[in-house]
């Protein structure tokens, strides 16, 4: 985390975890009486630059998507499978000057980086560890396109796309709800952060970002499911995250298997359960009463209702069958 950035977090409250924010003192009001819109620190995401005259070329034969189509006013969600087509992790990927970013969840930061470096080989591609180059928070909400406006931004229209004014970026991500991932130096982003709060946003932690990341249908992809899903197992088809035309790379022959002879038999979706613990990703959902893993746990976070929202992998088979997890929670998808 940017040290800077910290020192300022820390002055309006929030309290830390290691690099997550985990909430603020002035909590967000999630009753929405005061604000529709929120703000969190994206410290929790590791950021690895690639830089060099290969950084495209190189990326081109790992990634998921198109890196030609990748432009400063257009970013990507994109994958870096194994060779067996399963995702290792999920990447935002954006360009800021000439250098390519990718933010994933910061515990696979290490041993993406270790691992993808081994590609590299000749390329003049370097990775480095980009976290304290610049701020990133996120601005989600009703309310959250208008405090933009007002604080002299443009706010990108289309999912991915990206607008900037001088060294402070725009991105939209997906979702209904406009949701957006700032980025910028720390000189820049601390007076928009106190310009956004003083128009009514509410600081929230980790946890509110990622419930809405959640309710917008956008997996993650945490270290105990690092290599348990194919891409379309977790709907990266649907949110343009898989370009079936580019050459290969990694993985690519079985995710295209998958998606011109068929053969995924379990998909994403949007699920809700009554429980009194956290649900961590990777645990098991089972049919009710019974011993039969069914589906697995991509990410859960709980509501201001106290109901768990959550995102799971499911066998396509048993999506009207009654659910339970382990603790015989009922589990109820959403269709």
């Amino acid at each position: 985390m940017n040290a800077r950035w910290k020192v300022f977090l820390a002055a309006q409250g929030a309290y830390f975890d290691g690099t997550r924010v985990s909430g603020f003192a002035r909590p967000h009001d999630e009753s929405g009486t005061a604000s529709n819109t929120v703000l969190a620190d994206l410290s929790h995401e590791g950021l690895i630059a690639v830089s060099g005259g290969d950084a495209r070329n190189f990326l081109q034969g790992q990634l998921s998507t198109d890196l030609q189509e990748l432009a400063p006013e257009r970013g990507q969600l994109s994958s870096w499978s194994n060779a067996k087509g399963r995702v290792v992790t999920l990447f935002r990927v954006f360009q800021r000057d000439e250098v390519i970013h990718l933010a994933l969840p910061q515990p696979l930061l290490a041993p993406v980086m270790q691992r993808l470096s081994m590609y590299v080989l000749r390329s003049k591609a370097l990775l480095t560890d980009a976290g304290d180059a610049f701020v990133r928070f996120g601005i989600a909400g009703t309310g959250a396109e208008e405090l933009l406006h007002q604080a002299g931004l443009t706010p990108p229209l289309g999912v991915n796309e990206q607008t900037h004014k001088d060294e402070t970026w725009l991105m939209r991500l997906q979702g209904q709800m406009p949701r957006y991932a700032v980025h910028g130096p720390a000189e820049a982003l601390i007076p928009l952060w106190q310009a956004l709060q003083a128009k009514d946003a509410r600081p929230a932690g980790e946890d509110h970002w990622a419930l809405l990341k959640i309710l917008a249908g956008e997996p993650t992809v945490y270290p105990a499911t690092s290599e348990h899903f194919v891409a379309q197992m977790l709907g990266l088809e649907e949110l343009g995250a898989i370009n079936f035309r580019k050459g290969c790379y990694t993985g690519q022959e079985v995710i295209a298997r998958a998606h011109y002879r068929g053969g995924v038999k379990r998909h994403l979706a949007h699920a809700r359960c009554q429980t009194p613990e956290p649900v961590s990703p990777g645990t098991a959902v089972k049919l009710r009463g019974q011993n039969q893993t069914v589906a697995e746990i991509v990410d859960a976070r709980r509501d201001i209702k106290g109901e768990t929202r959550m995102l799971v992998v499911i066998q396509d088979e048993h999506r009207a069958s009654p659910l339970a997890l382990s603790g015989k929670e009922d589990v109820t998808l959403d269709e």
